[in-house]
């Protein structure tokens, strides 16, 4: 929600929130359903009145953005369980649209990866290639980090390539699901 000059310590100037820099446009709000009580309460006020105050300010201000929220949680279940709000709830599902885990999307995999190494190939400058082989590794993988975790593997491969092509041996799984290879022994 921004803040005003002053209020806090290090609040040398005013600052606009989220909110009030996307006046008139769109709001992504990701992961709502993590949200506190505390700014379910905010957030609630914002939708319906379309106002707020800045932190340390008194003058409230107006707002006209359209909200598009995201969250990996039953928001029904979390409802019933007193977790989110029942107004807020109803005020964010005018238009809920389900998206299933990418695991359960895997024929998606090879276009979403390609979206995303053309995205990882401007930020480096270069044009990322991927094998077929690559990707039906990354299709046999359950993706319990969903597209996020997708992404960050294909940066790891992009920065790991030095020819711009990604292959089977770039593609790399964190954490337990996946152990690097033992070392092999070297000949005498």
């Amino acid at each position: 929600f921004g803040h005003e000059r002053g209020a806090f310590t290090g609040a040398v100037g005013a600052r606009k929130g989220r909110f009030e820099q996307a006046d008139g446009g769109t709001l992504f709000l990701d992961e709502i359903g993590d949200i506190s009580p505390a700014f379910q309460a905010k957030l609630l006020r914002v939708l319906q009145e379309g106002e707020f105050e800045r932190v340390g300010g008194g003058r409230t201000l107006r707002v006209d953005v359209r909200i598009i929220a995201a969250t990996h949680r039953d928001l029904e279940a979390a409802v019933d369980a007193g977790d989110f709000r029942e107004d807020l709830f109803y005020r964010l599902s005018v238009m809920p649209l389900f998206l299933p885990p990418l695991r359960e999307r895997l024929e998606d995999i090879p276009e979403v990866a390609r979206l995303l190494l053309a995205k990882i190939g401007q930020t480096q400058g270069r044009k990322l290639a991927i094998t077929d082989a690559a990707l039906r590794r990354l299709a046999a993988y359950e993706w319990p980090g969903n597209v996020r975790e997708l992404e960050n593997c294909l940066e790891r491969a992009a920065v790991l390539s030095e020819d711009a092509r990604i292959d089977t041996d770039l593609i790399r799984f964190p954490g337990l699901r996946e152990r690097p290879a033992a070392p092999r022994a070297s000949a005498p």
